[in-house]
């Protein structure tokens, strides 16, 4: 029996009563492993959009049934003590769960059961948690109506919104179970004949020492490497596409800025040059900024395994980049150009296999490779022989300045990590009446400002007024330095509106070049504020709201260390864009925006204490000398 054709041939009462007895019944304490509530009360938001229940009956019926089986599971728990319950726990593999729940409920009040209640793994066990520790049913009760109201509200919302979407994709790769089934195969081969060479790539990362990709030396990327990166990259894309050839040649400098200054700037660059075409000849380059700092961050690996150095490294650096760049860019040509790669040859491919009925994603992915193999060709050995020709490095002094690692870790080792996401979640769900909002970013800037004296934790929520006026502040402060950006743009949407009423002869094709050439200054310009936010928050941090409009210090403050400004510009960039994507998917509000926003504020935070005259001198006379 096909279990979706099933749920969906319910209706009305019977639905709801069947969705009502499984929640029941998990709730109580009994796992079912074949119906897992999040999944149920999904199905149940696609019942409502479907219009096949009545939805104030579905949402009643269900929030009853979560509260009584919840309420019967504490008592049970109660009733068993701990020791029994740890007994029957045992062979289900709940213990680990379980402890982690008596762990958060130590803490106390209805609030910790509010918490636990809305972590995933953790909802049924907190309820058997509160019986064994015979927490007042008062206390329980507080906390478990509105952590059910959230919940409830969280996964049928989900259902509804993208649920009968997810299913018609079931039902169209149920025509294709073959396909998927040589695709599994194929993936398990691949696994076992990449496994021993893999091994030796870990070995070596590990005798190098794993927390270097993690680690951003101060000393790794110069200005004229920057430029001369980004020059590679649109002088081989302008050849390629000047005389028709049938490759991209856009990632020459992504790869050698990994090579040579490591991932984080190999990464950058390549998302940088993917930025400013969108901004300037390549509408849809942007997405795909995406590849090319994956392509970057391998070719910095890359240098860790000391690949440029081989023949054989040579090769492999040629396969990951192609394997990287046809399996990200696939999604994203279907995503943006239906399939096709922007490449004739490419596309003839992808046209001829599909003509021949292979799978559209198949035949995508062979178009795409077709391209990247002697593109990544060209571009590997291109980088690598450049890169040999380069001056060797000095070698650093001193360790990594800036640990990456413990930014992205920061925020979960923070005393009281899940409420404070938590309120920030609720500040931006509440982000149209403003006040809240200004508050989050207040509260961003107290991180970034905390970072910079040296804390290394989330801090309380306890300065609102503050967080208040330094959200208003820097928010003003930003959409001050995007005034030229605006009115460079105003020339073009002129132009436009023109051209859109059948003006354009007699404006002349010269204005109308004209205006584009002008509006690509202000978007690029509308980048470059992007990419010098960190300046600009720093100096608010340090000398308030004149200080973050004070042109000459902020440019001063890039300056000190240009490949430490691209990094944190761009990692704050791809953070932000990061946690927008999870907002649109709803689940985001609640985790990722919020956990973003605060390792975004980290990373400020370092690079405005790294970018102080006192942190340079200091530097200085470590090494020995002054700058």
């Amino acid at each position: 029996m096909n279990p979706i054709g099933w749920v969906q041939g319910l209706d009305g009462t019977t639905l709801i009563v069947a969705i009502c007895v499984l929640m029941f019944i998990e709730e109580t304490g009994v796992p079912l492993p074949f119906a897992p509530g999040d999944l149920v009360l999904a199905i149940a938001g696609i019942a409502v959009a479907g219009g096949r229940v009545n939805p104030a009956l579905m949402v009643g019926g269900v929030a009853v049934s979560i509260t009584v089986g919840a309420i019967l599971g504490r008592e049970a728990a109660e009733l068993l003590g701990w020791e029994r319950l740890m007994r029957v726990a045992e062979p289900l593999h709940a213990r680990g769960a379980l402890e982690r729940a008596a762990g958060l409920l130590q803490r106390g009040g209805w609030r910790a059961v509010f918490t636990a209640r809305l972590i995933p793994g953790l909802r049924v066990y907190t309820s058997q948690v509160a019986g064994v520790s015979r927490m007042p049913r008062l206390t329980f009760l507080r906390g478990l109506l509105p952590a059910n109201a959230v919940y409830i509200a969280a996964f049928v919302g989900l259902g509804a919104a993208f649920g009968r979407p997810i299913l018609a994709l079931i039902h169209q790769a149920e025509h294709q179970v073959l396909l998927a089934i040589g695709l599994l195969v194929v993936v398990v081969v691949g696994f076992l004949l990449t496994r021993a060479p893999a091994r030796r790539t870990l070995a070596s990362l590990q005798a190098a020492g794993w927390t270097g990709p993690l680690k951003f030396n101060l000393d790794s990327v110069g200005f004229v490497l920057i430029l001369t990166c980004l020059g590679l990259n649109f002088a081989g894309h302008a050849i390629a596409v000047a005389f028709g050839l049938p490759l991209f040649l856009d990632s020459i400098g992504t790869v050698l800025a990994g090579v040579v200054a490591g991932p984080w700037v190999g990464g950058s660059v390549g998302l940088i040059s993917n930025w400013v075409s969108s901004n300037t000849f390549d509408p849809i380059a942007a997405p795909y900024g995406i590849v090319s700092f994956a392509v970057g961050f391998a070719a910095g690996l890359a240098r860790y395994l000391n690949w440029q150095k081989r023949a054989s490294g040579w090769v492999a650096l040629w396969l990951v980049t192609v394997a990287i760049a046809s399996l990200v860019s696939t999604p994203l040509n279907f995503l943006m150009n239906g399939g096709n790669s922007g490449v004739a040859l490419g596309d003839s491919i992808y046209g001829a296999l599909n003509g021949a009925h292979l799978p559209r994603i198949v035949a995508a992915f062979v178009g795409e490779a077709a391209v990247d193999l002697p593109d990544k060709l060209l571009t590997v050995v291109a980088a690598l022989l450049i890169a040999q020709g380069l001056p060797q490095q000095r070698a650093a002094r001193s360790t990594a300045d800036l640990d990456l690692g413990e930014a992205f870790t920061f925020v979960i080792r923070s005393d009281r990590w899940v409420r404070k996401l938590l309120a920030g979640a609720a500040c931006l769900l509440l982000f149209w009446l403003i006040v809240p909002f200004l508050l989050l970013v207040g509260y961003i800037v107290e991180i970034a400002h905390r970072v910079r004296s040296g804390a290394r934790a989330l801090p309380p929520w306890d300065h609102p007024w503050q967080n208040i006026k330094d959200g208003f502040k820097l928010i003003i402060a930003l959409l001050i330095w995007t005034i030229p950006s605006v009115l460079l743009g105003i020339p073009a949407a002129i132009v436009e509106a023109a051209v859109n009423e059948g003006s354009r002869e007699a404006l002349g094709g010269s204005i109308y070049a004209l205006a584009g050439i002008v509006a690509a200054i202000g978007s690029v310009w509308g980048l470059l504020v992007l990419l010098m936010e960190p300046a600009i928050i720093s100096q608010y941090m340090d000398r308030g709201f004149r200080g973050a409009l004070n042109v000459a210090a902020v440019i001063r403050r890039v300056r000190v260390n240009l490949g430490l400004s691209i990094v944190v510009g761009a990692l704050v960039v791809v953070l932000t864009t990061i946690g927008l994507i999870g907002l649109v998917v709803v689940v985001g509000v609640l985790l990722t925006f919020p956990y973003a926003s605060y390792i975004g504020a980290y990373l400020i935070g370092r690079y405005a204490a790294l970018t102080e005259p006192s942190a340079l001198r200091a530097e200085a006379i470590d090494r020995g000398g002054v700058r």
